[in-house]
């Protein structure tokens, strides 16, 4: 009797979580991940995705593109880890933020590492504008850039 409901359990705990694993499996999968380079080209379309991702609540890609050990220093000066980044994602999804043209970044190139950086900006929760300096790093791992430091610095005046 024990030892079928251990394996109900089991089964059941299974089929909740498949659909997320589906879900991130798929998240993978998606064309801006895929036939990448080690190209400033393919690092402009990844900073793209990346941010639409975080925009639209969609963590799995994000865990597809972060390494385990990502980490991101916030404008605030706050220090979050890959867990914070995709909580943060998480939360706006089903939102629709609005999604304003994307920055395009510069990227410096050196070897296996590459550095996306560059200006964005947004509009406060009080309405005014602000202004933010950014440089996302990636590295060059078995085929593909995963993204491993993240950092923002809120522009003076801001």
């Amino acid at each position: 009797m024990q030892v079928a409901r251990s394996r109900r359990f089991t089964f059941g705990l299974a089929l909740i979580l498949t659909p997320s694993l589906v879900r991130a499996a798929n998240a993978c999968d998606a064309p801006s991940l895929q036939r990448q380079s080690p190209d400033a080209a393919t690092i402009v379309r990844l900073e793209n995705a990346w941010s639409l991702a975080y925009l639209r609540g969609d963590p799995d890609f994000e865990r597809c593109l972060l390494t385990s050990d990502f980490m991101e220093i916030m404008a605030s000066g706050e220090i979050k880890s890959l867990a914070d980044e995709l909580e943060m994602a998480a939360r706006n999804r089903g939102k629709n933020l609005a999604i304003s043209p994307l920055p395009t970044p510069k990227v410096l190139l050196h070897g296996t590492v590459a550095v996306a950086y560059g200006t964005s900006r947004s509009t406060g929760p009080d309405g005014k504008p602000r202004v933010k300096l950014y440089a996302d790093y990636y590295i060059w791992e078995n085929g593909a850039w995963r993204a491993f430091f993240a950092q923002q610095t809120r522009v003076q005046g801001d």
